[in-house]
């Protein structure tokens, strides 16, 4: 046994066993005795739980979407079957070996536990299957969940197993009876199945509710004992960080350097006592604590001041019923409840009464200070509604952050900060059509249950931010894909309709004074449209190469017309048909059509200029105003003409005044990445849309989701109307925290001035 090198406060109780008088007689009769407690109450609950996991795995099957699927849990089930009471001796072999373990001083009960956390290659890429990945991480949430709702009866195990190890500070991992032990002695022999890992993580989640419903008594019989074996008592639960009368973390000359501590901080000018917390290099926060302080001006000090370990159990407290309210799909406190709540948990506490007591100052100021950043945040119209409702129940454990380091307010690099700052950019684009499988807001819900799960101090802030800004980065890969196609697709349907809109500029403006031989009007208006807007769209940037395709409309229309002062010559109808077979072929006309209209129109044209005797058959003559008029009754009409016909229409519908205003300049200036929130009266909620690219044809702004796909598409004018009647806005991309600050400032500020002005007037 390791000897406990500190003071013993147990020591001089004589409620408490002294067992390091003879500690091998004490374990020897103790550790037995706990062990058949611990083993009774789990076997037939793992036992029971196999039974149960069978039914469970034959109606999943039953259910299957798929053969696969189906499959699979077939398979799962045959495998329990037949390796269950393996598995099941196998669990409490493991739970013995714990106990063996603890008996020997040696704390290290899953073999490889330090080295499964540390296997990389030399060239740091990870060695741990994916399989292995996923199963460790259900395991780790599922320790985590049993830890958090057994808090209670684990806070007074840990100090019991503690005085039983000789006085050794164990960890909760390190009590033989801890949910640790518990789901890794029941993870271990998982490993006898060979199934696939999702139908693993299943059975892992099952057992979730099989321990939560199986572990209060074994746990309440086992404090019972050790509480008849006269080890602790009569220990009152309070949550870590609290002093306890039975068994204190402090000394008494600590306790009482703590308490001269704390008055001295209470006596202190207001800047002072934060900086003696944090150096203060943010003038905004210089401006608030400025404000905060006035507040204090001509008030009294208080004489007696809540401990701080009083302050960290009641937001404990709080931060626990917090996560309860999350599991069970209840609200969220408000910011200014919290306060409330929390005052009132800290006079529950106050265990040593007498005197009143009220918060320090200082700690007063944090508490109004992280609630209104929180106000701020569930006001904050960039961030959408869900997202705002999880992160408002950050407040108590960011609470809990600030009392202890106030350089939240003025560090910009502070981690826990920076968690906020990068959720909030993250969510800005973010609604319920663009996550339709909930993965992004699943994510922000299991780093908000992880945060509330977890003491502040055992938070990994870095390594939570760089989990979350691989998956959003994930994300973001896919998405611009995705983005790149709408925009490339975009592009090609611009690229289009120019094409089409030169063509039929071109149609226009040389049909629009003659009367042209029915068969030459349909020849322009569909085969030749298509050429020249083909043309178009392959040398767009080539001019020379476009030019002789718009002549031979000229040519077309020279030979075409009748009763002209100078016919033309058979060459020049020769040349006009060659040229017209040399085009067709070029929008994949085949061969023996090519030949038929070059050969029916050589003729026709042989006709019209008195180069061959007419025929009996009468050429129907088209006026241009005919030629380019809609049909109702005409659906083959050349597509060309109902071109033009929409886009006139289109033009008029969306034709929008141009003002140059503060609107258009702030429309103007909008870049690519920049989020927009439109305004729609017919949906059920407001679209946000971020600036995806700017067309380099007609100059209009497409917009996309956060999928990727296309919203809609602006000129700046549109935009700059929409800005102007308020159906659009802008979304702020400025750091959360940042904006939070600048808004208290001003908040604090104008309240100081209003102040001011009604001290002068009295």
């Amino acid at each position: 046994m390791n000897d406990r090198k500190d003071n013993k406060p147990y020591k001089d109780n004589k409620n408490i066993v002294n067992i390091q008088n003879n500690p091998e007689a004490n374990l020897g009769q103790i550790l037995p005795k706990i062990h058949k407690i611990f083993i009774t109450g789990l076997k037939p609950s793992i036992q029971k739980y196999f039974d149960k996991l069978d039914d469970t795995l034959f109606d999943m099957a039953e259910k299957a979407e798929t053969n696969d699927m189906q499959t699979q849990y077939f398979e799962a089930m045959r495998t329990v079957r037949k390796k269950k009471e393996l598995m099941v001796r196998k669990f409490s072999d493991n739970i013995q070996h714990a106990f063996k373990q603890f008996k020997k001083g040696d704390y290290q009960y899953i073999k490889n536990q330090d080295s499964d956390d540390n296997l990389t290659s030399e060239d740091g890429l990870s060695l741990v299957e994916e399989k292995e990945l996923d199963k460790k991480l259900a395991v780790t949430n599922l320790i985590d969940k049993s830890n958090t709702y057994f808090h209670k009866q684990l806070y007074a195990l840990e100090k019991r197993f503690t005085l039983l190890a000789g006085g050794t500070d164990l960890k909760l991992s390190q009590i033989p009876v801890s949910p640790y032990v518990i789901v890794h002695a029941f993870a271990a022999p998982l490993d006898l199945l060979n199934i696939e890992v999702n139908t693993l993580l299943i059975i892992i989640k099952l057992y979730e509710r099989s321990l939560i419903e199986n572990l209060t008594k074994p746990y309440e019989d086992i404090n019972q004992y050790l509480i008849s074996q006269g080890i602790y008592p009569d220990i009152k639960f309070k949550l870590p960080g609290q002093q306890s009368t039975g068994a204190s973390s402090y000394r008494p000359s600590e306790q009482s350097q703590t308490h001269q501590y704390e008055q001295q901080q209470t006596q202190m000018p207001q800047t002072r006592r934060y900086e003696n917390q944090a150096a203060i290099d943010d003038h905004t926060f210089q401006t608030i604590l400025s404000a905060l302080n006035e507040r204090h001006q001509g008030s009294t000090t208080p004489t007696a001041v809540y401990d701080s370990s009083v302050i960290n159990s009641a937001l404990g407290l709080l931060q626990s019923h917090e996560l309860q309210q999350m599991n069970a799909g209840g609200s969220a406190l408000s910011p200014k409840q919290i306060k409330q709540v929390l005052i009132q948990r800290l006079q529950e506490l106050d265990v040593e009464g007498g005197e009143q007591r009220n918060v320090n100052k200082s700690d007063e100021d944090t508490i109004d200070l992280i609630s209104m950043l929180f106000e701020f945040l569930v006001e904050d119209r960039n961030l959408p509604a869900q997202i705002q409702v999880l992160l408002s129940r950050l407040q108590i454990p960011y609470l809990h952050i600030a009392l202890k380091d106030r350089k939240l307010f003025s560090n910009k690099n502070d981690n826990a900060r920076k968690l906020l700052d990068v959720l909030a950019k993250a969510s800005i684009g973010w609604t319920e059509e663009s996550d339709r499988n909930k993965h992004f807001i699943n994510k922000i819900e299991s780093i908000v249950q992880h945060i509330l799960e977890h003491q502040q101090d055992d938070i990994d802030f870095p390594s939570v931010i760089e989990d979350f800004q691989e998956f959003d980065a994930k994300n973001k890969k896919k998405t611009k894909v995705i983005e790149k196609r709408t925009y490339e697709k975009a592009l090609g349907e611009e690229r289009i309709f120019n094409a089409k809109a030169k063509t039929a500029e071109i149609l226009e403006s040389k049909m629009q004074n003659y009367q042209l031989p029915k068969q030459v009007t349909d020849l322009l208006l569909t085969p030749w449209a298509n050429v020249l807007t083909l043309i178009h769209l392959r040398h767009h940037d080539e001019p020379d190469v476009i030019e002789p395709y718009v002549k031979f409309v000229d040519k077309l229309i020279f030979v075409s017309v009748k009763d002209k002062k100078k016919q033309a010559t058979k060459a020049q109808v020769s040349h006009v048909c060659d040229f017209l077979s040399n085009g067709l072929r070029l929008v994949a006309f085949d061969e023996r059509n090519v030949k038929q209209k070059t050969s029916d129109l050589y003729q026709l044209l042989l006709e019209i200029n008195a180069l061959e005797e007419a025929s009996d058959q009468d050429h129907e003559f088209v006026l241009p105003q005919e030629a380019f008029s809609v049909k109702e009754d005409e659906d083959d009409q050349p597509e060309i003409v109902h071109f033009i016909a929409n886009k006139k229409i289109n033009d008029q519908a969306r034709s929008i005044e141009h003002i140059e205003d503060q609107h258009f300049t702030e429309a103007e200036a909008l870049i690519v990445g920049d989020w927009i929130e439109f305004v729609d009266a017919d949906a059920d909620g407001n679209i946000r849309a971020k600036l995806s690219w700017i067309s380099p044809i007609s100059h209009k702004r497409l917009f996309v989701n956060a999928r990727g796909i296309k919203v809609t598409d602006k000129s700046v004018d549109e935009i700059a109307h929409d800005f102007r009647t308020g159906n659009a806005h802008k979304l702020d991309q400025v750091p959360l925290f940042d904006r939070a600050m600048n808004a208290i400032a001003d908040k604090v500020e104008d309240k100081s001035d209003s102040d001011e002005a009604i001290n002068d007037e009295k």
